[in-house]
């Protein structure tokens, strides 16, 4: 599945890198994705990356078998937001965003390419809102595995903190989950099981495909993570969801869904990306 820069804005990239000048000049890149053309912003040293190949392929497996909303909760800086618009133009997309710069780029992305039916929320979703705090890791900006829980990543240094806000699935707006909600898309570093808490509501009723990551927890020293992990493997149980790994590799685009009875203990980034599925469809979509 090509998703390439085009290569005048792949060798300007090049040189300011190496001139030290790259986050000096907001500009826009012309890109393709799926064959589609897509206006990637540069702005403020910020930009969406075009990676996993893998994940375009599969969002046009979910999107073909899915009518309705597409929810994404953690939209960073649109990487997801590129991928389904260039899928499908037309569907509707909500997404659920703390990091107050990478709203603003996401704002910037949206209007250099025109998309309609965008609407991005600046903040997280999770059981109640509130307030927190947001740790990111690399920099200040859009770091893409920033965390709202705290000590998430205890053998890396946090470089900044931002408070944040997090809003409730009953303080929202009624229109803006409104029924039919298709395919739900969570990628939070860590803070899965509350969103999946939040939305239980949402998915019982419309009974969308949902797409997270779910990064490992290595050992039994990682007792938070296996308990969120447990959290998230028995709420699935009383919705009566499945549970599919992704297995992807190289660079175009193959994956493979492996169905599991548990997401079990292990190290290996290369499987922590699933599909939850509702019981009653899982034959249905694994022969799509």
């Amino acid at each position: 599945m090509s998703m390439e820069i085009s290569p005048d804005s792949r060798l300007a990239n090049r040189i300011l890198r190496r001139l030290g000048q790259f986050s000096r000049f907001n500009r826009q890149i012309d890109a393709m994705v799926g064959g589609v053309p897509v206006a990637v912003p540069v702005s403020a040293g910020l930009m969406a990356e075009l990676t996993e190949p893998w994940m375009h392929a599969l969002l046009r497996r979910l999107l073909a078998n899915a009518t309705g909303t597409f929810i994404d909760v953690g939209v960073n800086l649109g990487q997801t937001l590129i991928k389904v618009k260039a899928i499908e133009p037309a569907r509707r997309y909500i997404g659920f965003e703390p990091n107050p710069a990478c709203v603003h780029y996401v704002e910037e992305l949206v209007a250099a390419n025109g998309w309609t039916d965008v609407r991005v929320v600046p903040a997280g979703l999770g059981p109640r809102s509130g307030i927190v705090t947001l740790e990111l890791y690399h920099g200040r900006s859009g770091d893409s595995a920033a965390s709202i829980v705290e000590g998430f990543r205890p053998d890396k240094v946090v470089t900044f903190r931002k408070t944040v806000a997090i809003l409730g699935v009953a303080d929202l707006p009624d229109d803006l989950l409104a029924a039919p909600v298709g395919l739900v898309k969570i990628d939070v570093e860590g803070a899965e099981a509350d969103v999946i808490d939040a939305l239980t509501p949402v998915i019982a009723r419309d009974r969308p495909q949902i797409s997270m990551e779910i990064l490992p927890c290595y050992d039994g020293r990682h007792a938070e993570r296996i308990a969120r992990q447990a959290r998230i493997e028995a709420r699935f149980a009383d919705l009566d969801y499945r549970l599919l790994r992704v297995l992807h590799e190289g660079r175009d685009g193959d994956y493979e869904l492996v169905p599991i009875d548990a997401i079990g203990i292990h190290g290996d980034l290369s499987l922590c990306e699933y599909v939850a599925c509702p019981a009653e469809r899982v034959g249905e979509f694994l022969a799509a």
